[in-house]
C-alpha cells in the first residue's frame, strides 16, 4: 500500500506543478510577489497530499523564534520536502539552490522570478562571493535567506556537518541565525522514491544573536541543531512504529475474520 500511495503522489507532483504553474505563468512574469503566491498556493497542495495521500502529517514549532526583520535560517537538510515546506511558514524566503535547478520546467522559471540564490556549486570561491552579494541583497529587503549549512541532503542519523557557506553568510548579513532542525528523512528520504506515513516535524530553534566569531557561531549552531534533530528522529521514529503495530494488528484481525 504504501508503494501505491507514493507512486500516486509522485504523479500528483509534478501534474500538481503544471496545473498550478502554467496558468499563473502571465501574472508571475509581470509581478515577483504572484510568483512566490503561486510557489506557495503549490507548496500548500503538497502539504495536503503529502497527508491525504500518503499519510504524512507536517507539523511547525518554534515559530515565535522566527524574528520580525531580515535574518538567516540555516535548516538541515534530509529531504526534497525541505525545500517546499518552508514556504509556509516563512515569509517570501530567498533559498540558496544550486544552478542546476533552473533548468527545471515550470520550477526553473518561478525560483528565477521569485529571485532565488542560485549557486554554481564548483565555482569555489568566486561563487562564494556571488553568493553573498546576492544574499546580502535580499535580506536588505527584508527578506529570510534560507540556507542549508550542510550542503546537501543528508541520512537522519547524520550529525551536523558544517559547511563554510553559514559562517560567511552569518557573518556577511550580520543578521541573527535561526537553526531549523527537521525529520523529514523518516517520510520522504533524499534519494528515495517511498513515502512513508509519519510525521514530518520542522522546529525553529532559538536565535543566534549576529557578531559572533566563527568558532563560537559553528559551536552554538551545531550544539542547537543536532539534539533537536536526534529528538525530532526519536519522536518520528515511535510514531511510526506505533502506527506498524496498529497495522499490523489490525492486518491480522481482518484475516482471522
Amino acid at each position: 500500500m504504501t508503494f501505491i500511495r507514493s507512486l500516486i503522489y509522485a504523479g500528483w507532483f509534478y501534474v500538481s506543478m503544471a496545473l498550478v504553474g502554467l496558468p499563473w505563468l502571465p501574472v508571475a512574469f509581470l509581478s515577483r510577489g504572484a510568483a512566490v503566491g503561486a510557489i506557495r498556493f503549490w507548496a500548500a497542495t503538497q502539504r495536503f497530499a503529502l497527508h491525504w495521500i500518503c499519510g504524512i502529517r507536517t507539523e511547525f514549532r518554534g515559530l515565535e523564534n522566527i524574528p520580525e526583520g531580515p535574518c538567516v535560517i540555516a535548516m538541515k537538510h534530509q529531504s526534497t520536502y525541505d525545500t517546499i515546506a518552508p514556504f509556509l511558514f516563512l515569509r517570501d524566503p530567498a533559498f540558496v539552490l544550486k544552478r542546476e535547478l533552473l533548468r527545471m520546467p515550470v520550477f526553473g522559471l518561478y525560483a528565477a522570478r521569485a529571485r532565488m540564490i542560485a549557486i554554481d556549486r564548483s565555482g569555489g570561491l568566486k561563487t562564494m562571493k556571488l553568493m553573498l552579494a546576492a544574499a546580502k541583497v535580499q535580506n536588505q529587503l527584508g527578506r529570510p535567506v534560507v540556507i542549508f549549512p550542510e550542503g546537501t541532503r543528508q541520512l537522519v542519523d547524520a550529525p551536523t556537518d558544517l559547511k563554510p557557506g553559514a559562517f560567511a553568510m552569518y557573518r556577511e548579513l550580520e543578521a541573527p541565525c535561526v537553526p531549523v532542525a527537521l525529520n523529514t528523512g523518516l517520510c520522504w528520504r533524499g534519494s528515495g522514491f517511498i513515502r512513508r506515513p509519519g510525521v514530518a516535524v520542522f522546529e525553529c530553534l532559538p536565535v543566534i544573536e549576529p557578531g559572533l566569531d566563527r568558532a563560537e557561531f559553528t559551536r552554538r549552531l551545531k550544539s542547537a541543531l543536532d539534539p533537536a534533530t536526534a529528538r525530532l528522529v526519536s519522536e518520528g521514529r515511535s510514531h511510526q512504529s506505533r502506527r506498524d503495530v496498529a497495522a499490523n494488528a489490525a492486518e491480522r484481525t481482518e484475516g482471522a475474520g
